[in-house]
């Protein structure tokens, strides 16, 4: 190789590596709790990849109601499906940037192990509550969306007020099932995921008239100070989020993969 050509090539190096450091960007995020997991065991990989860095913020979304209303600019802004639209009806979030993310169910938590209470039923679900003496929720005044629905569903089995000594409301960001496994208490109320990822407890379905899956979207605020960068992250992670559900779709229907797609 001539030294012309040496020259060159760290020439073309140089100014790619500038190229780089001008383009990349700090990345604002807020999310409600049910994207938490997925956001930090992709956040590393993205930065890897892209140069940008994720400046996140997680927290109920009630919160994130108050913060995007009030003018904090973002991002990316990822909430419930009604929470977005909102949103975007408000010109809070860029219009048709939004793409769904994941769907959460929600459901009670128990120790594994042992013998679990039958919940399949209204009947069933009603005695399990009332049996309880200690129960973990997200503080539905938050806005905390596990906690919000159990309201709901108490208020229509009727035990509302009975509940209410039982219930001891956290705020989101942690997980409630590990106060089953630890014992201090004997159900806990929250997303299925959230419950699943904690070892030693075991998720426990509402019945179907009780259930309530929610579908998470990810969109570009409005006030993005970089949308490019914005659009770039929300692709890389639908893409994440698609992986597994390749793999497990293998030789099966794809029923699940267009419901999220129809909502």
């Amino acid at each position: 190789m001539t030294v012309h050509s040496k020259r060159l090539l760290l020439g073309m190096a140089i100014a790619a590596a500038t190229v780089a450091v001008t383009q990349a960007a700090e990345i604002k995020v807020i999310s409600a709790n049910g994207m938490r997991e997925v956001i930090n065991e992709t956040k590393a990989t993205f930065e890897a990849a892209s140069g940008h860095k994720l400046a996140v913020t997680v927290v109920e979304t009630g919160e994130i109601r108050k913060r995007v209303l009030a003018g904090e600019p973002y991002d990316v802004i990822m909430v419930p499906k009604n929470a977005s639209d909102d949103f975007e009806k408000q010109g809070k979030t860029a219009a048709g940037s939004g793409v769904p993310l994941i769907r959460v169910n929600f459901g009670l938590a128990v120790k594994d192990g042992g013998a679990k209470p039958d919940t399949s039923t209204a009947e069933g679900l009603k005695k399990t509550f009332l049996a309880a003496k200690t129960v973990f929720i997200t503080d539905p005044s938050t806005g905390g969306i596990s906690g919000v629905h159990l309201m709901e569903v108490l208020g229509r089995l009727g035990i509302a007020d009975e509940m209410k000594p039982k219930m001891i409301a956290q705020p989101g960001g942690g997980f409630h099932a590990e106060r089953i496994v630890k014992g201090e208490a004997d159900l806990a109320v929250q997303a299925e995921h959230e419950i699943k990822c904690v070892k030693g407890a075991a998720f426990l379905d509402y019945p179907k008239e009780f259930q309530r899956p929610i579908v998470f979207i990810g969109s570009i605020g409005a006030s993005s100070a970089d949308a490019a960068a914005a659009k770039s992250y929300l692709t890389f992670i639908t893409e994440e989020l698609c992986r597994p559900a390749r793999s497990e779709m293998e030789g099966q229907d794809r029923q699940g993969a267009s419901e999220l797609q129809r909502h």
